[in-house]
């Protein structure tokens, strides 16, 4: 047998059995619960369940998403009962959020805070206040009553670098649909004309927009968005979670956000090292942070693309030639030198294809000190998308 074999049939539970994870999560102030796709349901599947049970048996009551602060606001707003727009809340959210489980936990987590009224359960965004297309709208109502002549300068800007709300920018260029200027530039040109318009009531909202534009665009994976900013960013937020509220947080991310690595590199952001916001969590926690991540072997993704076995070298290649099925696999407690290996980490999101499949992989020093358990799915199908 090979190391992999042995270390899994020695240390494997079922995948639906998540005791080990609640066991350590009641005295943790965070479990961070990563998956290396957002396009698999049966990842959405066992990642929703493991935060429902965190909610139900360790005392869990924030849950950052990744959104911005005001999606997090209007998700909060729905499961605290003061709005019934589900649809449109999650339909205004990242791009990747917008699906059936986003809907269905936000639906659970409603109908638990009904049955426990003085101790909801509250959503949070693991990002700043961001523009939304709303904001295009306003900055250019404003300006066709001041100077209809600069509007519609404004206008040809936005209606090419709001598309990016639908497509994220780095995606266009990867799909090669980018019309080439860099969105950031247009909306810093929008905001000097938005800035020159005449006064009058109304103006300072327009100029608050529109910087709000510039910032979202300013602050893009395409713009070179600084990555260890933005984890210690998103670590930052969740501190703040935590310790406004006195309560733990689930944080779910993608696992290079979620995972205790330090100076990796990811496909959408080459030549950037950078470590994750579980890093700076496990630093300001200790071992009350919790690393969980949910990966697959291959499967079915967007649109039907397919998903191969990933190359040698990677946890998910280790665990396919082992047989290992669908199980999870406790780190934490459990001794054996295979768990302490370094290994590649397959990344698939927005700019994945299946031909280039070894460019998509992060490379993880040790497996056991960048997670504590690992939820293996052998083959995944396609997420259900919310239209």
């Amino acid at each position: 047998m090979t190391d992999a074999q042995n270390w899994v049939s020695a240390n494997a539970r079922p995948l639906g059995d998540f005791g080990p994870v609640i066991a350590a999560a009641q005295d943790a102030a965070v479990v961070g619960i990563g998956e290396n796709t957002r396009e698999a349901a049966e990842i959405d599947h066992h990642r929703i369940r493991l935060a429902r049970e965190l909610v139900e048996h360790a005392g869990y009551r924030v849950i950052v998403v990744p959104d911005s602060a005001n999606v997090g606001e209007r998700m909060d707003e729905y499961v605290l009962g003061s709005r019934s727009d589900l649809r449109e809340i999650v339909l205004s959210g990242w791009l990747p959020n917008r699906t059936k489980a986003t809907e269905g936990l936000l639906e659970w987590v409603r109908a638990f805070n009904e049955g426990n009224e003085g101790d909801p359960v509250r959503i949070v965004g693991n990002g700043p206040r961001q523009a939304e297309p709303a904001d295009y709208d306003a900055v250019l109502a404003y300006a066709e009553k001041a100077d209809p002549e600069a509007a519609s300068a404004i206008a040809k800007l936005y209606d090419v670098i709001r598309t990016a709300h639908e497509v994220n920018e780095h995606i266009q260029i990867h799909k090669g649909v980018h019309p080439g200027r860099p969105f950031s530039e247009s909306a810093e040109e929008a905001a000097v004309l938005v800035g020159r318009l005449p006064d009058g009531e109304g103006k300072d909202e327009a100029r608050g927009r529109a910087g709000l534009i510039g910032e979202f665009h300013g602050a893009s994976v395409a713009a070179q968005q600084n990555f260890n900013d933005m984890t210690r960013g998103i670590a930052d937020r969740i501190l703040k979670a935590h310790e406004e509220s006195g309560r733990k947080v689930v944080y779910m991310d993608g696992f290079a956000l979620t995972g205790v690595v330090s100076d990796v590199e990811v496909a959408v952001k080459p030549g950037e090292r950078f470590s994750g916001a579980g890093k700076w969590l496990r630093d300001r926690f200790g071992e009350r942070y919790v690393s969980v991540l949910f990966a697959f072997g291959r499967g079915t993704i967007r649109d039907g693309m397919r998903v191969p076995i990933a190359q040698e070298g990677n946890v998910e290649r280790a665990l396919v030639d082992a047989g290992a099925g669908d199980v999870l696999l406790p780190f934490r407690g459990t001794d054996g030198a295979w768990a302490d290996g370094s290994f590649g980490l397959r990344v698939v999101a927005g700019i994945y294809e299946p031909e280039d499949d070894e460019k998509f992989s992060m490379d993880i020093a040790s497996l056991r000190e960048s997670v504590d358990y690992l939820g293996f799915v052998d083959t995944v199908s396609e997420t259900a998308l919310l239209e």
